[in-house]
C-alpha cells in the first residue's frame, strides 16, 4: 500500500512540474507523467505517458489536436504500447478524425472459460511461500496463457447535426480496423491449463488458438450533448456501432459485432454528479475465441466483463461470451478547487456500483439472473480540463479488494 501511495504522489508532482500556464490556450501545451500505476490484475505498471495538445490560435474545445503516446510495462508480465491521435477540427467541415495503434503482449493473459457460469477456483492456483503450486492437479498458471495482439483503428466522424456551440450533436461514424492475435500455451509444471482443456474438448480449434488476422469495416451513429468530454457534469453520449469482419477486407474470419452504448450525466446539486453507463453487445458468426472478450467501441475496445475498465472488483476479463451486458453507476463529488503554480486543480471522490453478465451456449441460466457485480470508491485529482489522475478500490465476491491507480474517469 505504501508503494502505491508513493506512485500516486509522484504522478501529482510530475503533473505540476510539467505544467503550462493555464491562461495560455494557444499553440502547443503538454501534460505527462511517468506511466506509474497499479491494478490488481497486472501488478505495478511503469513507463511513459504523454499528452500533447495543440490549440492553434485559441477557441478550440477541448483542443485542436491531441497526440497521446504511451510506453508501458508491468511487473505482471505485460507490455502495452499505444499511439493515439485525435482531432475534432483537423479535417474541417464538421469532421472528426482519430486513429489508434496498439501493441499488447501478456505472459499471463487470463482465460476462465466461456459463459456467465464459468468457474473460478482459487485453490487451483494457490502457491506456497516459494511460489510452488499447492494443488498438484492444476498448477498456478492453470487460468493463464500467453497472448499478443497488434491492433489498429481509424475513425472518421461527420457531424450531421450541430449544437449551438458548433459541437457535433449527431454524428455518422465510419472506420476500419484490424486485430492480429497470436497465442501460446503457458508452461504449467506439466499440467494442462484451462485453455488446453478447451482445445482438447474441441471448444477451441488449434488454428483458432494460434491466432487469426481479423480485419473489419465499421459504421455507426453517435449522439453527444456532454458539456465537457473528460469529466461531464451533464449531457448524454449514446452510440450504435456495427463491425463487419469479412474476407473482403482481408480478414481470416467472418463475423459481425453490434454494440449499443448509453452514457448519461446528471448534476444533482453543486459539484455532485451522477454518471451512468449501459452497454449491450451481440456477436454473430464464426467468431474466434480471442475476439469474444473485448467490447466494440468508437475509439477503443475496452477489456471484457471484469476488471478496472468494466466491473471493478472482478478479475480481469472474467466472463466471455457472444452477448454482453454492462452497467456502471457512479456518484462523483468535487469537493475542493485550488490553483498551484498557475495551474487549476480540483479534488474529487467517487462511489460506484458496477454489474453485468454474458450469455453463451455453455450457460445454464438465461435472462438477467446471476448478474456479476463489484462496488467501491475512489479519489481523483483533476488538472485543468484534460488530465485526471485517480486511485480506486473495487470489491467483488471472488477477487476481494482490487486496487487501481490510473488516468481519467472510467467513462
Amino acid at each position: 500500500m505504501r508503494k502505491m501511495v508513493m506512485i500516486f504522489l509522484l504522478m501529482l508532482i510530475v503533473l505540476t512540474l510539467s505544467a503550462k500556464d493555464v491562461t495560455e490556450r494557444t499553440g502547443w501545451g503538454w501534460g505527462g507523467v511517468p506511466a506509474l500505476n497499479y491494478n490488481a490484475d497486472d501488478g505495478f505498471g511503469y513507463g511513459v505517458l504523454l499528452n500533447l495538445f495543440n490549440y492553434k490560435d485559441g477557441g478550440y474545445d477541448p483542443y485542436f489536436l491531441k497526440i497521446k503516446p504511451i510506453i508501458f510495462f508491468t511487473t505482471g508480465g505485460k507490455q502495452d504500447h499505444t499511439l493515439f491521435v485525435d482531432s475534432p477540427y483537423l479535417l474541417g467541415n464538421g469532421w472528426r478524425f482519430n486513429f489508434r495503434i496498439r501493441f499488447k503482449d501478456e505472459d499471463y493473459f487470463p482465460f476462465y472459460g466461456f459463459g456467465n457460469d464459468s468457474e473460478f477456483n482459487e485453490d487451483f492456483i494457490e502457491v506456497d511461500d516459494d511460489g510452488n503450486s499447492l494443488d498438484t492437479l492444476h498448477g498456478k498458471h492453470y487460468y493463464t496463457m500467453q497472448a499478443s495482439q497488434l491492433k489498429f483503428i481509424v475513425n472518421f466522424q461527420k457531424a450531421l447535426i450541430q449544437r449551438e456551440n458548433n459541437k457535433p450533436k449527431v454524428s455518422l461514424l465510419m472506420g476500419y480496423g484490424f486485430a492480429n492475435n497470436n497465442n501460446e500455451l503457458n508452461k504449467n509444471n506439466g499440467m494442462k491449463t484451462k485453455v488446453e482443456e478447451y482445445i482438447d474438448a474441441g471448444k477451441i480449434k488449434e488454428k483458432e488458438f494460434d491466432g487469426y488476422f481479423n480485419s473489419y469495416l465499421k459504421a455507426g451513429l453517435i449522439y453527444d450533448t456532454r458539456d465537457n468530454e473528460p469529466a461531464p457534469n451533464s449531457g448524454v453520449w449514446s452510440s450504435i456501432l456495427v463491425e463487419g469482419y469479412s474476407q473482403l477486407v482481408g480478414s481470416e474470419t467472418q463475423f459481425a459485432r453490434i454494440t449499443l452504448t448509453d452514457r448519461r450525466y446528471f448534476t444533482l446539486f453543486k459539484n455532485m454528479v451522477f454518471a451512468n453507463r449501459i452497454l449491450f453487445e451481440k456477436i454473430t458468426g464464426d467468431t474466434p475465441f480471442s475476439m469474444y472478450y473485448p467490447f466494440g467501441g468508437s475509439v477503443k475496445a475496452d477489456e471484457g466483463i471484469g476488471g478496472f475498465r468494466t466491473i471493478r472488483g472482478q478479475l480481469k476479463n472474467r466472463f466471455q461470451g457472444d452477448q454482453k451486458l454492462l452497467m456502471n453507476m457512479e456518484l462523483r463529488y468535487k469537493f475542493y478547487d485550488f490553483t498551484f503554480l498557475n495551474q487549476d486543480f480540483y479534488l474529487a471522490v467517487n462511489g460506484f456500483y458496477d454489474f453485468g453478465r454474458v450469455w453463451h451456449e455453455d450457460d445454464v441460466e438465461s435472462g438477467l439472473k446471476n448478474l456479476r457485480s463489484g462496488k467501491g470508491a475512489g479519489f481523483h485529482i483533476g488538472w485543468n480540463e484534460n488530465f485526471i489522475v485517480y486511485a480506486e478500490a473495487g470489491f467483488g465476491h471472488e477477487a476481494g479488494m482490487q486496487l487501481y491507480i490510473d488516468i481519467g474517469y472510467l467513462f
